[in-house]
Order: structure tokens, then C-alpha cells, then sequence
């Protein structure tokens, strides 16, 4: 079904995608009108207030703005505000807004509008709101048109970082009530960002155009396509014939000819793990409820093999729930070695040898993550489990049945990654919150820890900066201790280009940009 969007009225429906061919079939379609890009995922929803994947959000940030911004090397940096202070007691913090920002609807941007974005995100009435760190926010307060103050239930250090989540992206309130949008459901984002969205064919391709009234600096491509093709060997196809100029997840065995050539890799090191997540309180595979038998299930996977043989470096090993590179992170007293062994010797110990596992896993999400779950579900059945693998399915499908109440749940062990999107663990710890069940959340491992919650809590809330590290790494002790996942590593996001194109960027957050890309 196709959405069009006129430019200068509906302006900026957000939308996840990936770029068809739009030049001659002999050479890049890359010149100062347009850019293309493959990608892998079509989109669930474009309301920002109810964004669970970094899929949708990588490309709603072109035309839906936050306070602030992630850059390439993780800094966080002002956008629609330019300055913070926070109150002694940390339980308020006020932003100075950016004068002079008009929504794509011609709408002043001011305290006032982004008052009803923050109401609308903490509102239990709006579509989807999954329950994430900006429901510490208890109310937002219009200083003047230029200062909001933001108060909360109780300290929160990252703050100012997690307003770069695009959860907090600014619409139009005007937008709310022009249909198909209403408050409580955004259809068709109206934003203040460089690009608008143009046209959208479900499953098929995204069209962006360039914002003429941008406040800042205007991007280089008038056009901006992303063509949704599933398949990694077909995007890869697509941008070696000339009908991309990006490839987003590229076919992992293809990474070392692509950095050759007149094609070239762009990296980037995520704060992303990539996880086989168990249901621990499993009805269909009950000896999963024991954390012996999650952790003789970690002891059985080769995670150096994996990240060599079907990641082609696309991976890093990683000794604790959090990479490095994650504020809180810290290395665990004993890691999940491979030791195939030492997994037989705790299955049979815990009554589990030869257990029925079935494991799902998505396609075309993260770079080679089918290969990864069949490498994993081969690894656990060389320890004598008896494992089922099932067919992929689309993204949006594969999060609906994974964010369910406990007596819906059907999953035993879904491939899944989870990071932070501004740099703290503070994100990164949700992913196991007791309070975070579904469905008032994103604990598909349905673990309940309270002393793991009361930690994270505690770091989150603390304003010593090495407080706030010890409760985090104590709270992930506990974890690695429980064992409620299979960590297999820290996720490398390539993204290719051809050498036509410049100043295409990875981020740790694992999204990647093509908002400032040039032509080379």
C-alpha cells in the first residue's frame, strides 16, 4: 500500500528504508540529486513516541529531531537544545531551546511544542508506548518559549544523553490532529529535521526529500531512496549493478572483497550485544527456569568460531554483558569460556541432557543473524540437545510475537540484540528490569531479579560518576551469574559504499547515516 505525502503539508513521515535503483543500470545512481540505499527491514510503526528498533529510528532521525545528538565517535552533542543545567537535587533539569526552528508544517518549534512531545511520550494513552528510561519523567514545565524544565520522579544522571533516544523526537502538535495522526497515534511524523518523507511503498522502498527550510546546514542530496530488499545477496547484488550507492547489513562473507575495489566498508564498534535471549520462565521447556542450565548453555557456544567463521570480523568477544565502550561496563571474575565439557558435565548435573530447545531468529536484522542462530543451535546440539531452528520472519513480525505477556510467550530462545543508544548502561541494563515484563516492557527474558533491578536503579540515580559504575557492575554480576542469555559478542555494524559516495557514517548505537553523505 502506498502512503504519499504532500512535501509542503504532511511533511516528514519517517519511515524505515531502503533505496531502489533510480539511475542507468551501468554505474552508481549517486550524483547531487539523489541517493540510494539497500536496506534489509521494512517499518513497523513511524510514531516516535512508540519506537522499540534502531531500524526505524536510523532513518525517523532525518526528519524527527531530539535535544541532542549522537555524533560518529559516541559524543553527545546539542541539536534542538543548546545548553543544561540540572537542579542540586537532580530531580529537574532545564533546557534552553534552539531559537529560530520551524516544524516542516511551517509551525514554530518553542518550549510549548516540546512540552506536548514529552507529555505525549509519557502519556499511557499514546500508541505503543513501550515503557523506556524517559518514564523517569514525571512532568515537563514551559519556563518561556525558549527554556523548558524538565522534573523527575528521581535523580537520573544520563539525561541530557538520553534525549538523543529518538523516542524523544519533536513532532508538529499541529500534525497531531490532521489526519490519519492523532495524539495518540502518529501515522505521519511531521518534524523539524533535514528531510521529509516523500513517498513510502510498503515493503518495497522509502522516498525522502530534501527540507527547504531546514534551520541548519542543508544536506548535499536532494533525494534520498531506500529500497527494502530483504535478502543480503540481493542488496549486495543491487549495489555492485549500480542501483545503490549504500549496502546496509551486507552478506558477512562478502566483507573482505567489499572493502576492495571501488567499494568500501565503514565500521563501527556497537554497544550492541548480540544475545541468544531464554524465556526463564518457559511452559513449554521448564528447565529453563534453572540457571545451571542456562549457564552450562552458555559454556557450549564457540563464540571465537562464530565471529571468524560466519561473522568475517563483524563481531567482537566481549567478557561481561557490556562491551567496553558502554559507560558501567565491567569485565566478570569468570567468563563463559567454550568448553563443551564442562556444559555436558552441568546439563546432566541439572537433569537437562539431551533437552528439546526451539529457537527463532530474525533475517536480515543484524549483520548474518540467521547464520549466527544456526551456527548456535549446531553448537548446542554437538552437547547432545536436541534443538529446532524455525523460519525466519520479517522484523515486525518477529518483535510482535517477542514483547508478549508471560502466558502468550511461545518463544524459548530468540537471537536478539540489545545495547544502549546513547552510550549508558543505564539503557543497556532495561534490557532484564524486573518492573520492564512485557507487556509494560522489553524483558523478553522475563527473569525477575529484584536486588538486579534495585542496582541499576541505584546507578541510575546516583551523581558520583564511580557510584554510579559499581552499582551497574554489581548489578551485572548478578546477571552473568543467572545466566538469562547466551552472550555471543559485541556486534561490528558495516556499512558499504561505493567510492562515489563520502562522509557516510556508522554509529555506536548501531545505526548508521546517511543524512551529510556527499557525493565523492
Amino acid at each position: 500500500m502506498k502512503r504519499r505525502l504532500v512535501a509542503a503539508t504532511l511533511a516528514v513521515l519517517l519511515i524505515a528504508g531502503c533505496s531502489g535503483p533510480t539511475g542507468s543500470s551501468g554505474g552508481s545512481t549517486a550524483s547531487a540529486n539523489v541517493l540510494t540505499t539497500a536496506i534489509g527491514f521494512d517499518i513497523d510503526t513511524l510514531d516516535p513516541a512508540a519506537q522499540v528498533t534502531t531500524n526505524v529510528m536510523q532513518l525517523l532521525k532525518m526528519d524527527v529531531e531530539t535535544f541532542t545528538a549522537m555524533k560518529p565517535d559516541g559524543s553527545i552533542v546539542p541539536s534542538l537544545a543548546t545548553e543544561w543545567t540540572t537542579a542540586p537535587d537532580g530531580l529537574s533539569w532545564t533546557f534552553t531551546l534552539r531559537e529560530g526552528v520551524k516544524f516542516q508544517d511551517g509551525e514554530p518549534f518553542d518550549a510549548t511544542a516540546a512540552k506536548f512531545n514529552f507529555d505525549r511520550v509519557i502519556s499511557p494513552k499514546t500508541f505503543k508506548a513501550a515503557p523506556n528510561v524517559l518514564t523517569v519523567i514525571s512532568g515537563v514545565e514551559v519556563v518561556d518559549a525558549t527554556h523548558l524544565k524538565i522534573n523527575l520522579k528521581k535523580p537520573f544522571g544520563p539525561l541530557p544523553a538520553a534525549l538523543s533516544f529518538p523516542v524523544s523526537g519533536m513532532i508538529s502538535p499541529k500534525s497531531a490532529t490532521v489526519a490519519p495522526n492523532t495524539v495518540e497515534q502518529i501515522k505521519e511524523p511531521v518534524g523539524t529535521g533535514p528531510y521529509k518523507l516523500a513517498n513510502y511503498t510498503k515493503g518495497q522502498d522509502v522516498t525522502f526529500e530534501r527540507n527547504a527550510t531546514y534551520w541548519g546546514e542543508k544536506p548535499a542530496y536532494a533525494k534520498q531512496v531506500f529500497k527494502i530488499v530483504p535478502e543480503a545477496s540481493a542488496r549486495e547484488a543491487l549495489l555492485k549493478s549500480g542501483g545503490a550507492d549504500v549496502l546496509a547489513a551486507p552478506p558477512a562473507s562478502s566483507l573482505p572483497a567489499l572493502e576492495q575495489g571501488n567499494t568500501k566498508v565503514i565500521w563501527a564498534d556497537t554497544s550492541y550485544v548480540i544475545q541468544l535471549v531464554f524465556n526463564t520462565q518457559s511452559a513449554s521447556q521448564p528447565l529453563l527456569k534453572k540457571p545451571e542450565v542456562r549457564r552450562a548453555l552458555n559454556y557450549a557456544v564457540d563464540r571465537s568460531a562464530i565471529i571468524k567463521s560466519v561473522l568475517f570480523g563483524a563481531g567482537k568477544e566481549i567478557n561481561g554483558p557490556l562491551p567496553g565502550n558502554v559507560f558501567g561496563s565491567c569485565p566478570m571474575p569468570k567468563p563463559y569460556n567454550y568448553n563443551p565439557d564442562e556444559a555436558k558435565k552441568l546439563l546432566s548435573a541439572a537433569g537437562a541432557a539431551g533437552m528439546k530447545l526451539s529457537v527463532v531468529s530474525p533475517n536480515g536484522r543484524y549483520v548474518q543473524d540467521y547464520k549466527v542462530a544456526e551456527a548456535v543451535v549446531g553448537q548446542l546440539r554437538a552437547v547432545g540437545l536436541d534443538v529446532s531452528l524455525a523460519n525466519p520472519t520479517d522484523w515486525p513480525t518477529y518483535l510482535s510475537q517477542l514483547y508478549v505477556p508471560l502466558d502468550k510467550a511461545k518463544n524459548e530462545a530468540s537471537l536478539l540484540g540489545w545495547g544502549t543508544l546513547y552510550g549508558d548502561a543505564s539503557q543497556s541494563l532495561l534490557q532484564m528490569r524486573n518492573d520492564y515484563l512485557p507487556p509494560n516492557g522489553l524483558n523478553a527474558t522475563y527473569w525477575d531479579n529484584a536486588e538486579y533491578t534495585a542496582l541499576v536503579n541505584k546507578g541510575n540515580e546516583a551523581t558520583d560518576q564511580n557510584e554510579r559504575k559499581q552499582a551497574y557492575c554489581d548489578a551485572q554480576k548478578i546477571a552473568w551469574d543467572a545466566a538469562p542469555v547466551i552472550w555471543l559478542y559485541q556486534l561490528r555494524n558495516p556499512v558499504v559504499t561505493t567510492d562515489k559516495v563520502t562522509n557516510v557514517n556508522g554509529l555506536p548505537n548501531l545505526m548508521f547515516e546517511t543524512t551529510w553523505a556527499r557525493p565523492a
